[in-house]
């Protein structure tokens, strides 16, 4: 099966905990990606409150471990996720460029010196160097990336520039209320102009209470609704939560839903939320 999915923190998670990719205990391995055709966009996920490293250094030893990961079967793309904590770095966005990085949102749950994540103020705006950040990524065909990013942060990067942007794991906030959610407008706007939403796996993003395959699929359907057929995608958020809905539990399992997208949206539109929309948006179809 061919599966594109936005967003993961297993590489992080493999030098953080110093596994290889052989391992029985990450969502994401050699052993759940065996026999599908993967494209996997890689976190280096800089925590807002713990060091380990330099911001450089924990970026670079983060991202040889995807370039390590490129196997048959198995095409690793790398992204950032909370960057801001970069750019005490000079040339921190050259620096990513370098390393082929494809995405990067400015903030995670915290703050920083560009912007807020929404889960400590969804009312905050973006700083002056914020703003000139968003624009310089742009420039640099880097993808902004609104997960986490308080929703006012949000709406000034989607007035700064047309470009298409990309919330790659978050659901729905109509469906399930919870802050790291996107508004109907912010997704409309997203579809609209040629952006990708992915679909975040997280249950206390897809339910108030556990979550199941049919909570999935009620934000699927709603995002479709809202013009998403071109633009929804995966956004697993693996290795980057502590549970998972029932019926999956670990990559390995995904098949299972995209027969679940199946039956319900038809064929075309599974694998267009299970990998085309994704492969257009990045040009690797």
């Amino acid at each position: 099966m061919k599966i594109f999915d936005l967003h993961c923190d297993t590489a992080t998670r493999l030098y953080n905990e110093h596994r290889s990719f052989d391992n029985a205990v990450t969502h994401i391995n050699a052993n759940t990606v065996k026999g599908h055709e993967v494209t996997q966009c890689f976190a280096v996920f800089f925590h807002d409150g713990k060091r380990p490293l330099p911001g450089k250094d924990f970026f670079l030893r983060v991202a040889d471990i995807v370039k390590k990961l490129r196997r048959p079967g198995l095409s690793p793309i790398l992204t950032g996720e909370g960057v801001g904590v970069l750019a005490e770095e000079q040339g921190w966005i050259d620096l990513l460029k370098e390393h082929n990085c494809r995405m990067a949102s400015l903030v995670w749950n915290g703050k920083n010196s560009l912007a807020t994540g929404a889960a400590t103020d969804d009312i905050a705006p973006l700083t002056e160097a914020g703003r000139d950040a968003v624009l310089e990524l742009l420039e640099k065909n880097i993808a902004i990336d609104v997960s986490h990013l308080s929703a006012r942060g949000t709406e000034e990067i989607l007035s700064l520039t047309d470009a298409p942007i990309v919330a790659s794991h978050s659901n729905a906030r109509k469906i399930t209320p919870h802050v790291r959610n996107l508004s109907d407008d912010t997704a409309r706007e997203i579809f609209r102009r040629g952006g990708i939403v992915g679909l975040n796996l997280y249950p206390p993003f897809l339910s108030d209470g556990e979550a199941a395959v049919e909570d999935i699929l009620r934000h699927a359907e709603h995002f479709l609704a809202l013009g998403g057929e071109r633009g929804l995608a995966l956004g697993c958020d693996l290795d980057g939560v502590d549970r998972l809905p029932r019926g999956i539990g670990h990559f390995g399992d995904l098949p299972c839903l995209h027969k679940a997208f199946s039956h319900a949206f038809g064929e075309t539109v599974a694998n267009n939320i299970f990998y085309t929309n994704a492969a257009r948006f990045f040009g690797t179809e």
